[in-house]
């Protein structure tokens, strides 16, 4: 994919978050604190029938931590815990093993090529920690 058009997709994302909330009555919630960064992600989300309704995640670190945090929260909502936890899978799969998905959802496209960054894989990753940890409740 087209390196201009994947870092538009994070810029855009990293200015205009569609993560950003605060759920009142969340199904789920958990936050991830990195180690390594000391960057800190907080999902939430409400969930009806096994789909994820709405979720939302605040995150107090880099652009590129609220950028994957807002795409994943854009491209998760919708979706039932089975399939969150499919496409988590995946993106954890691509990262570590570098086993690419049959087929990228949407804009998570961008990790395509966040992998040939490994310095900033834990920025990347921050919001996905954090939403293992929220479904596991």
């Amino acid at each position: 994919m087209d390196q201009t058009l994947l870092r538009e997709i994070l810029e855009e994302h990293a200015s205009q978050s569609s993560a950003e909330g605060v759920l009142q009555n969340p199904s789920y919630a958990a936050e991830w604190k990195s180690a390594k960064t000391g960057n800190l992600c907080r999902v939430q989300i409400e969930i009806d029938h096994q789909q994820l309704l709405r979720i939302v995640a605040q995150v107090d670190g880099s652009a590129l931590a609220k950028a994957c945090a807002s795409i994943m929260c854009s491209e998760l909502q919708g979706v039932t815990i089975d399939q969150a936890h499919a496409i988590h899978g995946e993106i954890l799969k691509w990262v570590e093993c570098r086993v690419a998905p049959t087929k990228w959802k949407g804009e998570l496209v961008v990790y395509e090529s966040l992998v040939q960054f490994p310095e900033r894989m834990d920025c990347a990753m921050l919001c996905w920690r954090a939403l293992k940890l929220a479904l596991q409740d």
